[in-house]
């Protein structure tokens, strides 16, 4: 499976934040993010799940401050 680039993980970020799409720029801060909260980190954990097969937690993505952060993140959880 190809890796995962951190424009992947800030289009899923869009979709889970309901932010325009190419709004979400793979450097931004998340917690910045108007809908980066519970319901927006459990809906990014879905997409990740359906799209990449990667089981993730949201206490996980509370620590990841970038995009760059959560493809390393999904990255080691591919092994």
């Amino acid at each position: 499976m190809a890796r995962l680039e951190t424009t992947d993980v800030a289009r899923m970020v869009e979709e889970a934040t309901q932010s325009v799409a190419g709004s979400v720029e793979p450097d931004v801060e998340l917690g910045t993010l108007d809908g980066w909260d519970s319901m927006g980190l459990v809906i990014f954990v879905e997409l990740v799940r359906e799209r990449v097969a990667v089981e993730l937690a949201v206490h996980d993505l509370r620590a990841c401050a970038t995009c760059a952060d959560v493809r390393d993140l999904i990255e080691r959880q591919r092994g």
